[in-house]
């Protein structure tokens, strides 16, 4: 099971995400740094050269000085001023490349923990809320990384050598500006603190209204909303999720603009400060004319970059900080690890006294269930909806874990094994399968891509699913885009399955679990798959999930279920022979079949 959150302070999160950040691309971080370096040098430069410049003028006037030295200064000056738009544009160029390469990284490692993950936490709608949030500090993970480099390459450097300038000119001065300013970074640290909290608080209405979103526009939703006419209806609904989720934000927003407006005017009193005690140094002769002017010049820009380092920097971090944590929280999830175990041959299956139930659900979907499924034995699986049958195979297959008991698949307990490793060895089409957007022969070759696509193999899994690949259909054969989305066709539910089908046929496998394969296939074409399914599962241990009781007559054993438990098994001849659930289901369906 997934592990509880863990939180960290601002300082414990950026010490965790640099590191991160600086191994995946070093060398264009490094030129990003070096170029926030040069430029925080050279604005800080600016207050310099401008003091030289002035400083020239007046001993030019004077006679003091020989006008090459203006010259000099001036030349000095455009240099640090022409420094500014050119370091910009080439770190612009840099920072957008590395943004898009550092963030698909970050994405695939999100990804891979998910793939770590034991699949009954997808079930289970806090980690699911877990996820949603890792998505969103995602995003911020990067933003925060450079921000957190700017501040230390191109901010800081620029305070250093802009407070060596002031400390020369009178320590009372910089004392002064930094004084009124530390409020300000107290005020930054309370609003990361309330940011925190909102993105905790938000996290399921974001989920919300997200997935509402997507029944109003999706193209997996439109034809079914549209038809049942509950376009308003989801549209009411997205704009309620969408209110509480803007509450949550202004509630937010108004604390957090109070606090920053009440440490403003430390701001404004720090800077009318320094504008009257640079007056009265002019008036007592600590500083020249010179002196005077360059501060007054560059004032504005001292204000701005410390408004900016703390309002802008400091004070996005400190938003961002709550959902990168949650990023790097999801990171150190515990993950699902086991022992290399490939199946080399038709498994047999011993399950002991199994019971199974879903995260946040105190009913058992599986109860205390023990049998043996012999190597090269077909078993088909039947019962009611919510009877357990698809859970049950998701447990026979190491997919879930059981809560109570043993599996065993070829010697190895499920608990104790690699599940990657298990299920190379295994085949399987579930009820719900995916519709890749991307070509027929990539729908199929998707299931083993440990080795090169085999062309000819894809066309005998096709051939096998009993897709036909005709040029009316399908304009490009194997290579046609299935995606309308991407400038290709979409295909009717039936010929959905049967790619599905066709991707169980092209995985090597000793065992094959079929989940309702061929619910949207019509009886005809379905009788005709199921006995390829019988020549191809020879010496394989095989599981099938049906509702179609006239097809179980491919199974060397039945067994049926009803609440969790198995509750008939036999063959057809022999269950039909007794009065239980598997006859009155039988005799329910019978007029199908004649």
């Amino acid at each position: 099971m997934a592990q509880k959150n863990k939180q960290g302070s601002f300082f414990s999160t950026i010490f965790r995400i640099i590191p991160i950040v600086i191994k995946m691309y070093p060398l264009q971080l490094l030129s990003i740094c070096t170029i926030d370096l040069l430029l925080g040098m050279f604005l800080g430069l600016n207050t310099i050269a401008l003091d030289r410049f002035f400083h020239a003028i007046q001993y030019y006037a004077v006679g003091s000085t020989p006008f090459a030295n203006i010259f000099y200064a001036l030349l000095f000056l455009f240099v640090c001023i022409a420094a500014n738009p050119v370091l910009n544009g080439f770190n612009d160029v840099i920072s957008f490349d590395y943004e898009r390469k550092v963030t698909g990284k970050l994405g695939e490692m999100l990804n891979r923990k998910c793939e770590k993950q034991d699949p009954v936490n997808f079930e289970d709608i806090t980690f699911l809320e877990k996820i949603n949030k890792a998505q969103e500090g995602l995003k911020n993970t990067f933003k925060l990384a450079i921000d957190i480099l700017d501040a230390l390459f191109a901010y800081i450097p620029y305070f250093l050598v802009i407070s060596v300038y002031l400390y020369r000119l009178s320590p009372m001065l910089l004392l002064v500006i930094v004084l009124f300013f530390v409020p300000d970074i107290f005020s930054q640290a309370f609003k990361g603190r309330l940011y925190t909290k909102l993105e905790d608080n938000v996290a399921p209405i974001r989920r919300k209204y997200e997935h509402y979103e997507q029944c109003i526009i999706g193209k997996d939703y439109f034809k079914e909303t549209r038809s049942l006419g509950a376009f308003n209806y989801f549209s009411n609904v997205y704009k309620g999720a969408l209110a509480s989720l803007n509450h949550e934000t202004m509630k937010t927003q108004v604390q957090s603009a109070r606090i920053e407006l009440t440490f403003k005017l430390f701001t404004l009193s720090g800077y009318v400060g320094t504008l009257l005690l640079l007056v009265m140094y002019l008036l007592n002769g600590t500083i020249s004319v010179a002196s005077f002017g360059a501060v007054l010049a560059s004032i504005d820009m001292l204000m701005s970059m410390l408004e900016q380092f703390i309002f802008y920097v400091l004070g996005r971090s400190m938003k961002r900080v709550g959902s990168v944590n949650n990023f790097l929280s999801f990171l150190t999830e515990e993950q699902y690890q086991g022992k290399k175990a490939i199946l080399r041959e038709a498994p047999e299956i011993i399950v002991r006294s199994v019971s199974f139930s879903y995260p946040g659900s105190t009913e058992k979907a599986i109860s205390d269930v023990s049998l043996v499924i012999h190597s090269g034995e077909t078993v088909a699986i039947v019962g009611e909806n919510g009877a357990g049958k698809s859970t049950f195979v998701k447990l026979l297959c190491g997919l879930y874990i059981p809560d109570k008991g043993t599996i065993i698949v070829g010697g190895h307990d499920t608990r104790d094994i690699d599940r990657e490793t298990l299920m190379a060895g295994m085949s399987c089409v579930f009820q719900h399968y995916q519709r890749y957007k991307m070509t027929l022969a990539q729908n199929v070759f998707i299931s083993n891509t440990k080795t090169e696509m085999d062309q000819e193999k894809v066309e005998r899994s096709l051939q096998k699913a009993d897709l036909s690949v005709r040029k009316e259909i399908f304009p490009e054969g194997e290579d046609t885009m299935l995606s309308r989305e991407f400038d290709g066709i979409d295909l009717s539910g039936g010929q959905w399955q049967k790619v599905a089908i066709a991707r169980g046929f092209y995985r090597a496998h000793y065992m094959i679990l079929l989940d309702e394969p061929t619910s949207a296939i019509d009886p005809t074409q379905e009788t005709k798959l199921y006995r390829t399914f019988m020549e191809l599962s020879k010496d394989k241990t095989s599981i099938i999930v049906t509702h179609r009781l006239a097809l179980t007559s491919v199974a060397d054993r039945i067994l049926v279920m009803d609440h969790g438990h198995i509750v008939q098994e036999g063959t057809h001849e022999e269950l039909m022979a007794h009065d239980g659930l598997y006859k009155r289901m039988y005799l329910a369906q019978s007029k199908w079949y004649k």
